[in-house]
């Protein structure tokens, strides 16, 4: 008998995570007879008028992909093809329709993976708070979740984030979004965590003070500080955000310790510091960074790494890797051995702040 499985997933989606998708496909041909790819934009509601076409990311003989937009053809298909994963969808109303008419045929098999469970574009950003404002005072967001809950799509969610409620993205406008999301998001989510149904919730924001904000005014279990605290920038949760912390035992998630990518590959071109252009500042932070590390022969990102590790109020770091070579170099770099006196002289040299905890 055929061992074969099905890799459902956002198509729209796979030009950002391209090289993850590579990999997940390219270990499923080998493992599988056949690996059946199914767009879930196929399930909208209503359909569109522009048609995306897909290149295939392998070109494999096993790889092939199946054109079902209806319960009829799925419940069919699966009687043959018992089972499925399910790959970075939850983003809209077709997501939800498949997730739910998988439920209904009772696959028995259905492993989901990185599952976004609301995304939205950054233009309809204002529009979509207020929505789901909305939909949380009328009771329909907390009970159509613990809905999906007993009916088996969602069993249980770890952690639930209100994402990018910040100066990053909102700019003077975040403590508009900063009230709206307290009234509204936040209210929700704590809800569906005293029913049980989200074990942790959080926020996952581009910075220190408004995460301060956010663990003063609610009650949240963990926090995504991206970029805030790295070896060229981290005097802001030093002051504003980690003494909240440790009073108030909120777990921090650790990301963009990379600064998006000037710590891991230098200040060349196409390099940026937080998503955009370097300062002039931060060229010289990094200059000094990299002729220590260089005379101590540490690469730059092992210093990184390890630094923003260092401090034991971060629970866990979040890592931007979608190649396996990445995974063993994170982990060299992590073992990578570093002088006591590599540190002492980036204190010296104002780099580090003295309140810092180092390796």
């Amino acid at each position: 008998m055929n061992k074969n499985i099905c890799f459902v997933t956002d198509f729209d989606s796979i030009e950002a995570t391209l090289n993850t998708h590579r990999y997940l496909l390219e270990k499923l041909s080998n493992k599988f007879d056949n690996v059946y790819l199914l767009d879930s934009n196929r399930f909208k509601f209503f359909k569109s008028k522009k048609k995306k076409n897909f290149k295939y990311l392998i070109k494999k003989k096993n790889i092939k992909e199946i054109k079902i937009n209806n319960f009829k053809n799925l419940n069919l298909f699966f009687k043959n093809n018992n089972s499925i994963i399910i790959n970075n969808i939850g983003k809209n109303l077709s997501d939800l329709k498949l997730l739910f008419l998988i439920r209904l045929i009772k696959i028995p098999q259905v492993q989901i993976l990185n599952t976004d469970v609301v995304s939205y574009e950054r233009k309809y950003e204002k529009h979509f708070l207020i929505i789901f404002k909305f939909f949380f005072q009328k009771k329909i967001i907390p009970k159509f979740i613990t809905f999906l809950s007993i009916v088996g799509i969602i069993s249980k969610i770890d952690i639930c984030l209100i994402h990018d409620v910040d100066k990053f993205t909102f700019g003077n406008e975040v403590d508009y979004y900063f009230k709206l999301a307290m009234n509204g998001a936040y209210k929700a989510i704590q809800k569906l965590k005293e029913e049980k149904v989200i074990k942790a919730i959080g926020v996952g924001l581009n910075d220190a003070d408004i995460c301060a904000k956010f663990a003063n005014e609610g009650d949240f279990d963990c926090m995504v500080l991206a970029g805030r605290y790295s070896l060229l920038e981290h005097e802001s949760a030093l002051n504003d955000f980690f003494p909240i912390v440790e009073k108030k035992n909120i777990g921090i998630i650790l990301a963009g310790v990379f600064n998006s990518g000037i710590l891991a590959k230098g200040i060349g071109n196409n390099v940026t510091y937080n998503y955009d252009k370097i300062p002039n500042h931060i060229r010289e932070k990094y200059i000094i960074v990299s002729e220590v590390c260089d005379r101590y022969n540490v690469p730059v990102p092992a210093a990184a790494l390890q630094f923003s590790y260092a401090n034991k109020l971060i629970s866990s770091m979040i890592l931007g890797m979608d190649r396996v070579e990445q995974i063993k170099q994170n982990i060299s770099f992590f073992n990578h051995s570093i002088p006591d006196n590599l540190w002492k002289e980036l204190i010296e040299k104002k780099i580090i702040d003295e309140r810092c905890p180092i390796p």
